[in-house]
């Protein structure tokens, strides 16, 4: 039996089943074919069909059941079914980067389709920045100067109405004048009065009966200019939509309009109609990502991280109807923490401790649960169909067990149920497994999850290959905001922490700029007065550590205590001496001399041939120097030295 399997981001795989295989295996073989080793339970199988609609009421298939059961069909030989996300867990429990890359495809279709909205068009113009730079969308500097194309397209459409509307006034006033000037003719003798009051003001002048004279024709020039009008109306309208598709094809706003993101419809008479300079918000918070830069694997995460502050969240909804006497109209939505009941505006949250017994039969659905005051409450709905009715009953106990128990307990796991054939079996075989059908697929709660995919991953060898310290790297480019409100901080704003990122990014680098900056400084300043440059080498050590005036009065070398023979003049790099003379001018203590022009230069080379010369002096008088040492002047960046014995 072959199985198609529709992915998230729209492609479709497919996989050889035995008949009697479990869903189990189809969910396995699908996620090693996309490199999931472990945390297989975060997902679900589902009937598909091509072209299909999604919505948020999902028709799980029991995973520990056969699905050619659970598919209904008889003899199939090909079974569809679609892998979606069943289980939303928050992105840095996620340990395998395969498995994010899932929950992304799911978040952006959800996004894109409506099935998750964005609280404002602010944050919707965030969330499609993030789609964006996760697309791996290069950003392009003329996005912001750009005209946005729903704008031109609006104006556009208004320029039309108003026309049609001015021609629609023109032609009223013209058949209006024609029918008054057909009034103020002279009549016929002929004709009769009754026959003129046959002759309405409002008929059409088309209407008019050909037998009733040429007095009763439209004239010439008023049909010229009619048809003159109506031709003129299609090659301006044509001409206009050409010129709109010439600048709408290099206009570089149009690469958003796929990432167009509706938030939350809080008003029921609200259009709910994207700005006219959506797209250029879009844009605007594209720059931001792309300065810091996002990587498509950080933008990733930051959408996942988003999103799980919006409502409607990992949720289901069944919709149904209540069965009292008003037959209201009455929506369930089961998420991570609870259930909501919608009845109209009003809504009510109901966490999975203050319920009492959930049952479903049939169509109907029934809750008992303690409300605020700690009064016990009922709810009983009536779904469209059996199956859903079902599905709401496993969605809550499912939930409440994988969100909020440490471990699934029995009842849940052993709760079956038998057909026909297998009623009959299990009156002569209690403990017979024909016709079996279990009720829940759920084993392992998301702690076990976690914790068993650790364990497989720390035994794989794949714990550094994979991200999964904290639900990614803590490299700043990689994830940003982890250091200050980052990855354990799910409560806080995204837009506040991509521009607290930002700041911190700028004000990183200003400061290693000023470090690098301090440490070239100090590194070329004299290691004996800490005043002046460097700018002499001993020899024969070849020690670089002392400035003109020092060297002189230094016969060891300071870091080596080797005795000095000679003392050689040496010229930094430009860019050295321009950052010198940057910081020796700045210092109001520091007297040393700047060495960047050709004029100090030359007192430079009077200076130290005074100084080598009373050097000389001193060594022959006190009779401890053997040699003298004579520099010869030389162009900036290249050192000349003489040295002679005596």
């Amino acid at each position: 039996m072959w199985c198609i399997v529709d992915l998230p981001d729209g492609t479709q795989r497919a996989v050889k089943l035995d008949p009697k295989a479990l869903g189990q295996e189809c969910l396995e073989k699908v996620c090693h074919g996309l490199g999931i080793i472990c945390e297989m339970q975060y997902f679900g199988l589902e009937p598909w069909t091509p072209n299909q609609k999604e919505s948020r009421t999902r028709q799980w298939y029991n995973l520990r059941n056969r699905l050619h059961g659970d598919s209904g069909s008889g003899n199939g030989d090909q079974l569809m079914l679609a892998l979606r996300v069943k289980f939303w867990v928050p992105v840095h429990s996620i340990l395998q980067e395969s498995v994010r890359n899932l929950f992304y495809m799911q978040a952006r279709r959800d996004l894109l389709e409506a099935r998750l909205c964005a609280h404002d068009w602010s944050n919707a113009a965030k969330l499609a920045a993030l789609l964006c730079q996760a697309d791996g969308l290069r950003f392009n500097e003329q996005s912001l100067r750009a005209e946005c194309p729903m704008r031109m397209r609006r104006e556009l459409a208004q320029q039309q109405l108003a026309q049609q509307q001015q021609q629609k006034l023109e032609q009223q006033r013209k058949e209006k004048e024609h029918v008054l000037s057909f009034k103020k003719r002279r009549l016929s003798k002929q004709k009769s009065v009754e026959h003129i009051e046959c002759c309405t003001l409002s008929a059409p002048a088309s209407s008019v009966p050909s037998n009733s004279g040429n007095n009763l024709q439209p004239s010439p020039s008023a049909s010229v200019s009619a048809s003159a009008s109506s031709s003129s109306s299609p090659s301006n309208s044509s001409s206009s939509h050409s010129g709109l598709d010439e600048r709408l094809a290099s206009n570089p706003l149009r690469m958003y309009e796929e990432y167009i993101i509706l938030p939350s419809a809080t008003d029921k008479d609200s259009d709910n109609e994207p700005p006219a300079d959506f797209l250029r918000q879009i844009a605007t918070e594209h720059s931001k990502l792309a300065k810091l830069p996002m990587t498509p694997k950080a933008a990733k995460y930051w959408l996942l991280q988003g999103i799980q502050e919006l409502s409607g969240y990992g949720e289901e909804l069944f919709s149904g109807v209540t069965t009292n006497e008003s037959a209201t109209p009455c929506d369930i939505a089961v998420g991570a923490h609870g259930i909501t009941v919608i009845r109209g505006e009003e809504k009510e949250s109901i966490p999975f401790s203050a319920i009492a017994a959930a049952k479903s039969l049939r169509r109907t659905f029934k809750l008992e649960y303690v409300d605020d005051h700690n009064d016990r409450k009922e709810l009983e709905i009536k779904l469209s169909k059996p199956p859903i009715a079902a599905g709401l009953y496993r969605s809550i106990t499912e939930r409440h067990a994988f969100y909020v128990c440490d471990k699934v307990r029995c009842v849940v796991t052993n709760q079956f149920t038998r057909d026909l054939k297998g009623t009959i079996a299990s009156m002569f075989k209690e403990d017979t497994e024909l016709g079996k059908r279990y009720v829940f697929d759920i084993q392992h709660t998301c702690r076990e999850v976690h914790d068993q995919a650790r364990r497989i991953l720390h035994e794989r060898g794949a714990m550094g290959a994979i991200d999964v310290m904290g639900g990614g790297s803590c490299d700043p480019e990689t994830v940003v905001g982890c250091g200050e409100g980052g990855v354990g901080d799910v409560g806080g704003s995204m837009a506040g922490k991509i521009d607290l990122a930002i700041r911190e990014k700028e004000a990183r680098e200003a400061a290693i700029e000023r470090c690098v900056d301090s440490r070239i400084n100090e590194a070329m300043q004299c290691k004996i007065c800490m005043d002046r440059p460097i700018n002499t080498v001993f020899n024969p050590c070849c020690h670089v550590i002392a400035c003109a005036q020092c060297a002189a009065r230094c016969s060891s070398c300071p870091n080596c205590r080797a005795k000095i023979i000679s003392v050689a003049k040496i010229y930094l790099p430009p860019e050295l001496r321009n950052s010198q003379t940057v910081a020796n001018s700045s210092s109001s203590s520091c007297s040393s001399t700047n060495i960047a022009g050709p004029q100090q230069q030359s007192e430079q080379q009077q200076q130290s041939e005074q100084q080598q010369q009373q050097q000389q002096q001193q060594l022959d008088s006190s009779g401890s120097g053997s040699a003298a040492t004579v520099e010869t002047a030389a162009p900036p960046g290249a050192a000349a030295k003489v040295t002679t014995a005596a």
